[in-house]
């Protein structure tokens, strides 16, 4: 286990708006009604129409900022740690830049991907930059597009997965501040 000496300074999330009920869901799984609720607990899930993975991170990244009391230009870094991208290049973190209005800026950027796990990757990630004290305010964003990529005759992930975006500003816990995290441990089984 990894003691992280950081904070969550302020986060935010981005939900499209169609919302996808089980019911079609099933439909396209051949599946009887009520099949996914009694396995998964899941009742809806949100798919994306026109958003780009770069649009909701950005909308995710100001609900982030805005409730770290925070503004683009206090960044020092950002994480794009998406598992499903738009494309191969110019990478995402870079259409996320551009997204937020900091492509001319020279802030750094780069996309760490671990599938499910690139958030978490990402925290340690970041807590090891905060430990340098070379960046102060780091920005992590994960959008997800699952719902391009799904196998409706694989129902138990098809069930499951939706679209969407989270981030986060993270800092370092200074004196006295209590950490979000006591631990982290990030494992992988193939």
């Amino acid at each position: 286990m990894f003691h992280l000496p950081i904070r969550l300074a302020g986060l935010g999330r981005y939900l499209p708006e169609r919302i996808v009920p089980n019911s079609e869901v099933e439909a396209r799984c051949h599946l009887p009604a009520g099949w996914i609720e009694a396995r998964t607990g899941v009742r809806e899930r949100r798919w994306v129409t026109n958003e780009s993975n770069a649009f909701m991170a950005a909308q995710a990244a100001r609900g982030a900022l805005t409730q770290a009391g925070l503004s683009l230009t206090d960044l020092d870094l950002i994480i794009n740690a998406s598992g499903t991208q738009a494309q191969a290049i110019p990478d995402g973190a870079a259409l996320l830049q551009a997204e937020l209005g900091l492509g001319g800026s020279g802030l750094p950027c780069f996309s760490l991907h671990a599938t499910c796990l690139s958030f978490i990757a990402a925290l340690e990630v970041a807590a090891g930059l905060l430990g340098t004290g070379r960046y102060q305010r780091i920005l992590i964003v994960s959008a997800e597009i699952a719902s391009c990529g799904l196998n409706f005759a694989e129902p138990e992930s098809a069930a499951l997965l939706g679209d969407g975006a989270a981030a986060a500003v993270v800092t370092r816990a200074g004196e006295g501040q209590s950490s979000a995290f006591h631990a982290l441990r990030l494992e992988t089984y193939s």
